[in-house]
């Protein structure tokens, strides 16, 4: 038992410091999520000036719209409601439980690029949602608020998975992360849909500018993530000790 005590006591010293990851090195990186949101406002236009009901993909949305969805029990509806209500007020909660652990760990610069990015989501989706003006399906089976496109849940799920990458994920593991990332963020598409809040392509949209305004304050944030690794990985590192002066080495 002592020595486990030990080892226990001395595991700490031994893992690598938690540090933010870098921005990707490719160029397609950044001109993505610079385009993604255009491309999105882009369709939000197309939305607006479309007669009323009638966008070019609306008939995807309607054949999926009537192969999704069921009863509101069973299991696919409870978890439906819980992404429901996590990209609501319970998620923003966690969110700020999230960024309090940041800030005790001493990663304040961590948690402003958290806050800036989930910020800057809501900003980018609420501004297209206002170009657009979209309504729901007629059959909605929730509770929702402004307009269909782009969906807002679905941002902020793909936005929480590239906060999650940025911040908590050793780059180590960042290829095993991503496909759960990937994963999420669907099943967050697939409960909008279920439920009807929103059409298919609104969480397409959603999505992909969730994704790309985290990515592009992920650059932003660039230099004040650098400067966050660097201290901690400047702590970690173990101290060199220089020799006495006069002392002899015997070679």
């Amino acid at each position: 038992m002592h020595v486990l005590a030990v080892l226990l006591k001395a595991l700490p010293d031994t893992m690598p410091p938690m540090t933010p990851n870098g921005f990707p090195k490719s160029r397609l990186a950044l001109v993505l999520a610079v385009l993604v949101p255009l491309g999105v406002l882009g369709d939000a236009l197309w939305v607006r000036l479309a007669a009323p009901g009638t966008p070019p993909w609306q008939g995807l949305d309607e054949s999926w719209n009537d192969l999704v969805g069921g009863p509101a029990d069973g299991l696919r509806w409870q978890l439906a409601q819980l992404l429901n209500r996590l990209g609501g007020e319970p998620g923003l909660a966690l969110l700020a439980i999230a960024v309090v652990a940041l800030l005790i760990a001493r990663r304040w610069r961590s948690a402003v690029f958290a806050c800036a990015a989930v910020a800057a989501t809501s900003l980018v989706v609420e501004l297209i949602k206002l170009v657009g003006e979209r309504p729901r399906p007629l059959d909605v089976m929730v509770d929702t608020g402004s307009w269909a496109f782009p969906s807002g849940h679905s941002a902020r799920m793909a936005a929480f998975v590239v906060i999650v990458a940025v911040v908590w994920i050793p780059a180590r593991h960042l290829r095993a992360w991503w496909p759960v990332a990937v994963f999420l963020t669907v099943l967050m598409m697939g409960a909008r849909t279920w439920q009807h809040a929103h059409w298919l392509t609104d969480t397409i949209g959603g999505a992909a500018t969730g994704w790309a305004v985290a990515a592009l304050v992920w650059r932003v944030c660039t230099p004040l993530l650098d400067r966050e690794r660097a201290e901690r990985e400047a702590v970690d590192a173990p101290a060199v000790v220089e020799p006495a002066a006069g002392e002899e080495h015997l070679s």
